[in-house]
């Protein structure tokens, strides 16, 4: 629901802008401590391994064509 308010949102705006979800990911994804995290503080956190990889890969992609 947050994330369809929003898409409608930045298209209302014209803004330009790419949506990218890692379905299954938890905040914090991309920190390989995250599940230690997420055991000694009951927090909602996870490391994921492939959307991590996936993300890398997502921002390299856009700064190589912001910065061509």
């Amino acid at each position: 629901e947050q994330i369809e308010a929003f898409k409608k949102e930045m298209k209302e705006l014209g803004a330009d802008y790419r949506f990218i979800n890692y379905p299954g990911a938890l905040h914090s994804f991309t920190n390989p401590q995250a599940d230690e995290f997420a055991g000694k503080f009951s927090m909602p956190v996870g490391y994921n391994e492939a959307a991590d990889k996936a993300s890398w890969s997502e921002l390299k992609q856009f700064l190589a064509e912001l910065f061509k």
